[in-house]
């Protein structure tokens, strides 16, 4: 619906971001056997909407064969900070249905199990760099490495552009 003035309403805007989300979103099967609705996230949106914190965004960015590179070093504890509420963020943003949050008929994010929060997470990241989704047989093995990897610059390579 629009205004007498020809400008769209808020409800308009927000209905139509959600049915484009809706149209976006796949199926996706979890290491627990759990399958949900999760739509790929958009690189540009999430740059411009300043939801990536600066300090990753700086490591993301950065050449790693330039010579003032720090090349691939690990990050402070502000920096895993930043990822973990990044990640939390990507998660909540990538699943479409069940949707996420503390409302009726909505699932609180710290009661999806840990493996499956790290297995959206993965499949996010690799969204943004461009390639698919890991296989069935692999999903259990890519969300198991998740929460076993030690996170470094490299483990936000998928945000380089190319």
């Amino acid at each position: 619906m629009r205004k007498g003035n020809g400008i769209a309403t808020t409800k308009t805007w927000r209905h139509a971001a959600r049915a484009d989300r809706e149209a976006r979103a796949e199926p996706l099967t979890l290491p627990s056997g759990a399958t949900i609705l999760a739509a790929r996230p958009d690189p540009l949106e999430w740059v411009m909407s300043g939801r990536i914190p600066q300090g990753l965004l700086a490591v993301a960015l950065e050449d790693p064969l330039s010579p003032q590179s720090e090349g691939d070093r690990e990050l402070t504890r502000e920096e895993i900070v930043d990822l973990a509420a990044f990640a939390a963020r990507l998660v909540e943003a990538s699943v479409v249905d069940p949707p996420i949050g503390e409302g009726p008929d909505q699932i609180p994010l710290d009661d999806i199990p840990i493996r499956d929060r790290a297995f959206i997470f993965e499949w996010a990241c690799r969204a943004l760099d461009g390639n698919d989704a890991p296989s069935a047989e692999g999903q259990a093995g890519a969300a198991a490495r998740s929460t076993k990897e030690e996170l470094s610059s490299a483990s936000l390579e998928g945000f380089r552009p190319k």
